[in-house]
Order: C-alpha cells, then structure tokens, then sequence
C-alpha cells in the first residue's frame, strides 16, 4: 500500500520495548549504586567510618577525586536510564495501537484496490448492440443510463474505499507521531544527562589514531613481506624496515597506555631484527654490530647503504625503461627496477639480512654466517603476517561477541 499522508511507511515500528526497558531499569540501578558508592568512599576518605587498619589506609591513599568521577558517572547513568524506561513505555503504547491500526489499513488498501478494479471494469463504452435506442425526444437510450449509473456507483465504492485507507493511515500518522516525539524525548534525555560528563581526553583520541595506523602498518608490511620475495632489493628493504620500526614505536606506546599485551610487543621487537645479519658478525664484533644495526634500519644506517637505496631510486625509471626497450613485460621491467640492479643471488641474501650475494657466499664460511643463514630473514617479513593474523583473528572474535552500541544505536533497535 501507499505511504500514509505524512508519508510514512505504514508498518509498526520495530523495537523490543520489554528490553529497553529492562536495559533502562538495570541503567538507573548502576547509576544509584555509584552514586552509593562514590558516597561510602567519601565517608572512607574523610574518615567517617568506624573500620581502620592497613587496608583503609590504602583506599583513602588512592581515593583522590574517583568518588567524585563516580558520583559524576551515577548522575549522568540514573537519567539515562529513566529516559530510556519513558521511552519504553512510550514505544510498547504506540506497538500495541499500530498491530490493530496497520491490518485495518491493509485491508481498507485491499478494499480500495479491489473498487478501483471493479470502476475500470465498468468504466468503458457500451457495445453498438447493447446501447439500446435513445428516445425520440432525445438524451440516452435506458441502456446507456444504466450503465452510467453502475460507473458512478462503481467509482463513488473505491472514493469512499480510499478515504477509509486514509483515515486509517492518519490514524497511523498519529501514532507516529508520538513515537517519534518519544523517541525525540528519550534522546534529549540521554544527551542532557551526558553533556559536560566525562568524555574522551586528548590522549583517548590518541589511542584511537594509533590503533587505526597499526591496522595500516599491519597490512603494509604483509605487502612487503610478499614483494620482498617475489622482488626484492634494497628499497623494498628500506621500507619493510621503516614499517616495522614505525610498528615497534607505536606497540611501545599502547604497552605504555595498557591497549595492548607483552605478546604483541614482542612481535614488535622480533619486526626490527635483521636475524640473518648475525653472520655479518663474522667479520668481528664491531663491524658486525655496525652492520647488524645498519640492516636494522633497512640500509639507512650508514651513507653507503644510503648510496645503494638513493642509487635504486633514481636509477629507477631509467632501469624500467631499459627494460622494457629490450621486450621485458611492465612487471618484469618494474622487478628488474625495484631491485636496483642486483642479481637474484644478491635478493636471496638480502632477504638473508646479509646484503649481497658474495657476502653470503664468504659468510658461510664462519659459525656466525652459519648461524644467520639457518635464522635469516628480516624480522618483519616473518613479523608482518603473524601481527596481521593476530588482528584477524581479533576482529573474527568481535563478530561472536556483544556488540557496545551507541545509545542512538541502541535506542534505534
């Protein structure tokens, strides 16, 4: 059927009104009992409670201004309880009156339509042989007068059919109406009881950045761990570093905010390791360390492994363009460019951690390069997918679980 005068769908309006308000009732409790709470650890503060010894000291050290806060949450929890509970009531009201107004109108919808069948039926001209004769005087034949009274009639049954449909449907409107105001009232209610209550700080906003870039960071560096294979190369080195240490900074500082857990910090750490240069130890302590370090921040350590990336990149379009004036595909022109000219040797041993393919070569040599071609990788091509997996499997586990709504959200159903 057509929407109502006020435009309106006509059906009853969905929402579990027992629900709310029992979510409303359990709403004003919690707010009476912080507002109880926030009370007693008052009384405690202020020494106005009988009970002494080692344990109340502690609480009244660590007091401080949560009575208040608390206090603060209960004011603001008890009226958006009662609000939620009025709008409850409101909305198990406006149900009870749509379950009988909604069919009433279906079938006065059902009624009109089947008269306005039955009008165009009739509505049409009558055949020469049943037209009948006119009268000598003039006007329509008996025939012709008949069957224009049965059109009339047909058409004045669908008029009266529609205009019961649109009182029904104005008695529809109404009930939306209140609704709506309810629904208006109950939002109101909640958003004056929140104004100037506690809110998101700076840093809150913060925490949320920095977990919206990890989630990026997570994902970009599963792309380099896959081109780091299929490509390789000092610039795909240099990035995949600068994605791991960018993680390890920001997984710092959720550990240090408490968003996150030593696990995950751990796969952090793990990302900026450059294992498989434990071989470049074999060369002594210091240059090794020197070059362990210069990997670990993929080649930007030390001006010549700066040289060798700057060199890729400008060297870039021209190797590209090389590439592809011999008959190379774009995507062969574009490896042979991002590995800045090193063999597939050389890709292998940097993936190593090692740098180039001689070096991985005479590193075999000592029980350190032994050591870093068994552990070698950089930490991040291993660290990039497990982190992102961590992540999936995360937001999987949301999906099972009890979503935390907005009160719009929430009002809404």
């Amino acid at each position: 059927m057509e929407p109502s005068p006020a435009g309106n769908p006509i059906e009853v309006v969905t929402g579990n009104a027992f629900g709310i308000r029992t979510r409303g009732r359990a709403i004003e409790d919690l707010g009476d009992q912080m507002i109880g709470a926030a009370g007693v650890l008052r009384a405690i503060a202020d020494n106005g409670v009988p009970q002494q010894g080692l344990s109340i000291d502690k609480i009244k050290e660590v007091i401080g201004e949560i009575d208040g806060e608390l206090k603060l949450a209960g004011e603001r929890y008890k009226p958006s309880g009662t609000a939620l509970v009025t709008y409850a009531d409101a909305l198990d009201g406006v149900q009870q009156q749509m379950r009988v107004i909604v069919p009433r109108c279906q079938d006065a919808w059902d009624d009109y339509q089947a008269a306005l069948g039955r009008y165009q039926d009739a509505n049409h001209p009558l055949p020469p042989g049943q037209a009948g004769t006119p009268p000598a005087g003039g006007g329509q034949s008996p025939e012709q007068e008949a069957h224009d009274r049965d059109i009339r009639s047909a058409l004045n049954r669908a008029n009266d059919a529609y205009d019961e449909f649109m009182a029904e449907a104005r008695n529809f409107d109404t009930q939306f109406e209140t609704w709506e105001d309810a629904f208006e009232a109950a939002s109101n209610g909640i958003r004056e009881a929140t104004d100037g209550g506690i809110s998101d700080g700076f840093w809150d906003d913060v925490d949320g950045f920095v977990a919206g870039v990890l989630v990026v960071l997570q994902w970009a560096g599963i792309v380099l761990a896959v081109l780091a294979f299929v490509i390789g190369g000092p610039i795909i080195a240099a990035l995949g570093a600068i994605v791991a240490i960018a993680s390890l900074v920001l997984t710092i500082y959720q550990k240090a905010r408490g968003d996150t857990g030593w696990l995950e910090l751990g796969l952090a750490i793990v990302g900026v390791i450059p294992f498989g240069s434990l071989a470049k130890f074999s060369g002594g302590f210091k240059p090794g360390m020197a070059g362990f370090l210069d990997d670990m921040v993929g080649g930007l350590g030390t001006s010549g492994s700066r040289a060798i990336i700057g060199n890729a990149i400008t060297r870039f379009p021209e190797t590209y363009g090389i590439s592809r004036a011999f008959g190379a595909s774009p995507f062969t022109s574009f490896v042979a460019a991002a590995r800045g000219g090193h063999s597939g040797a050389d890709i292998a041993a940097r993936l190593m951690g090692i740098g180039f393919g001689d070096e991985s070569t005479r590193a075999m040599s000592s029980g350190w390069g032994a050591a870093g071609h068994v552990f070698g990788h950089y930490g991040w091509v291993v660290n990039s997918p497990l982190a992102a997996g961590m992540a999936i499997t995360d937001a999987v586990g949301d999906l099972f679980e009890d979503d935390v709504e907005t009160w719009e959200a929430q009002l809404a159903a």
